[in-house]
């Protein structure tokens, strides 16, 4: 299947915003390892960073997510959730 594009030229399906935003926040974590339920805390995951993977999402797939948004862990999967495509 291949690395999922971040070139924000469609927001996809639920599936392929899922991936996309693993994506970023593996890139951002700097750990590949990092699976859509992990909680982002477990592999380093700091109020900062992930600020950061929601900017480069919201940015990267003209989505907006808001982070208050969030129902329980912070995770791939629930950032997925909250997000909203831009237009």
């Amino acid at each position: 299947m291949g690395t999922p594009s971040l070139d924000g030229t469609a927001n996809g399906s639920d599936e392929e915003r899922l991936d996309r935003i693993l994506a970023v926040t593996r890139e951002v974590l700097r750990d590949p390892g990092v699976a859509a339920d992990d909680d982002l805390a477990d592999h380093g995951g700091t109020s900062l960073s992930i600020l950061r993977i929601v900017a480069m999402a919201n940015r990267a797939l003209h989505l907006d997510i808001d982070p208050r948004e969030l129902d329980g862990a912070v995770t791939a999967r629930n950032l997925a959730r909250a997000a909203r495509p831009l237009g």
